[in-house]
């Protein structure tokens, strides 16, 4: 995938594992944005962009926005549920951070 390294500032090919694997060790966030507004099961969260952090290299906090705009919800994983939640594939953008 490609992904744009902010900091470094260039375009990097990047798998999912190797973006996890940076958030977790390097200290680094990940933004995606999606084309699409996305909504979870229940239609409670409706979201345009996600972006995920690591707490101590085991655990993942992901925040959401809409529309330019942080929401209060966010959700917590380790690194093993990240699969089927963690989804850069799907965006439009992503950014290294």
């Amino acid at each position: 995938m490609k992904v744009n390294d902010l900091i470094q500032k260039c375009e990097r090919d990047l798998t999912t594992a190797e973006l996890i694997d940076m958030v977790a060790r390097q200290n680094r966030q990940v933004d995606l944005v999606f084309a699409e507004k996305r909504t979870d099961e229940a239609g409670y969260l409706t979201w345009d962009a996600e972006n995920w952090t690591s707490v101590d290299g085991k655990r993942f906090i992901v925040t959401y926005s809409l529309q330019g705009r942080v929401l209060s919800e966010y959700g917590t994983y380790n690194k093993y549920d990240m699969k089927g939640v963690f989804e850069p594939e799907k965006a439009k953008e992503i950014r290294l951070n």
